[in-house]
């Protein structure tokens, strides 16, 4: 993946973290996969942290 490619990715974690939470909670097994393998390749510890944070928002949510 050229530097390029991986500052793409790098942007859509950063702009798209409740999306991606969203389709780790409620996705296909083949869209989760897909989530990871973004958070991957282009998410930092930061980003990654995020997204547990909108999966722990979301949990809470479906436990009301």
């Amino acid at each position: 993946m050229s530097t390029e490619q991986k500052g793409e990715v790098f942007e859509f974690t950063t702009e798209n973290k409740e999306f991606l939470s969203r389709v780790l909670a409620h996705g296909g097994p083949e869209a989760r996969g897909y989530v990871l393998a973004v958070l991957a390749h282009g998410g930092t510890v930061r980003e990654i942290e995020a997204v547990q944070d909108e999966l722990d928002k979301i949990k809470r949510e479906l436990a009301e």
